[in-house]
């Protein structure tokens, strides 16, 4: 304190100059509006950026927050999107759920890929149960532990997929052949379908996986099987399955019971 008394002393001449200017500022601020109106519009701009750039910071650390937001959101659109239009019972309106995730691991470069999200035991998730992107199918879950799953990708070879024509009763089923990551195959399509280029080719709803008319991708070429009657189709899929982010876990829950009646002889 004495050594600041002591600096103010020997500086007196100049602190009494920076008091003198700091009153003649405001004095000029205060009876000029020109100088007021300079001074309120660099506050109000200096104010501006110090918001803006507060509003970013707070916006990154809402942003987890808001994504969750958006997939529970989007989860209720797809359960109202997938039910039976001309079901009329109240039950089966209410047959998928959707549990929204996010993939932490994904392979796509082997020929028995798997996907690992964030959601386990502790969610609800349990083995068969079906997993879409955004744009259409990407995997069944295979285990679980209590904060995760393990998924087959359906860019693993011995991963089949019954599936349909849209619009149709025609089904066959879907397969990768261990190339191409956006590229498979449907096979044990009857000739009597009428296919071209270009349509679409979705879930059958047979599996009691995934629900009936999921988007797959659409057919790039195809031609018949020698000696059978069946086509061999190549689809190129909706979804980049290098490129896995958000998911949905489908919940089917009169799976089981549907699966106990199948198994019954």
């Amino acid at each position: 304190m004495i050594k600041l008394i002591r600096f103010l002393t020997a500086k007196k001449s100049f602190v009494l100059f920076i008091l003198l200017e700091i009153t003649s500022i405001i004095l000029i601020i205060n009876t000029h509006n020109y100088a007021q109106t300079k001074t309120h519009s660099l506050q109000t701009t200096i104010s501006g950026i110090i918001n803006s750039k507060l509003s970013v910071i707070e916006n990154h650390f809402k942003l987890k927050e808001y994504n969750k937001q958006l997939l529970k959101q989007n989860a209720e659109l797809l359960n109202k999107w997938v039910q039976p239009e001309t079901q009329k019972s109240p039950l089966l309106k209410e047959q998928y759920g959707f549990i929204p995730a996010f993939v932490i691991s994904n392979q796509y470069q082997f020929s028995h890929n798997t996907i690992l999200i964030n959601k386990g035991r502790i969610d609800g998730i349990q083995p068969d149960m079906g997993i879409i992107a955004p744009n259409g199918i990407a995997g069944i879950v295979q285990k679980t532990s209590k904060h995760f799953a393990k998924a087959l990708s359906i860019l693993n070879t011995v991963t089949k997929i019954n599936v349909a024509l849209k619009n149709s009763n025609y089904t066959g089923f879907m397969r990768w052949e261990g190339q191409d990551p956006n590229i498979f195959s449907v096979i044990d399509m009857p000739v009597n379908a009428q296919i071209k280029v270009g349509d679409t080719i979705v879930t059958s709803g047979v599996s009691n996986i995934f629900p009936k008319n999921i988007p797959i991708g659409k057919i790039i070429d195809f031609n018949t099987v020698s000696g059978r009657k069946s086509y061999n189709i190549k689809i190129q899929s909706f979804t980049d399955m290098s490129n896995l982010g958000p998911v949905y876990i489908i919940k089917n829950i009169y799976k089981k019971e549907a699966d106990s009646l199948m198994q019954d002889k």
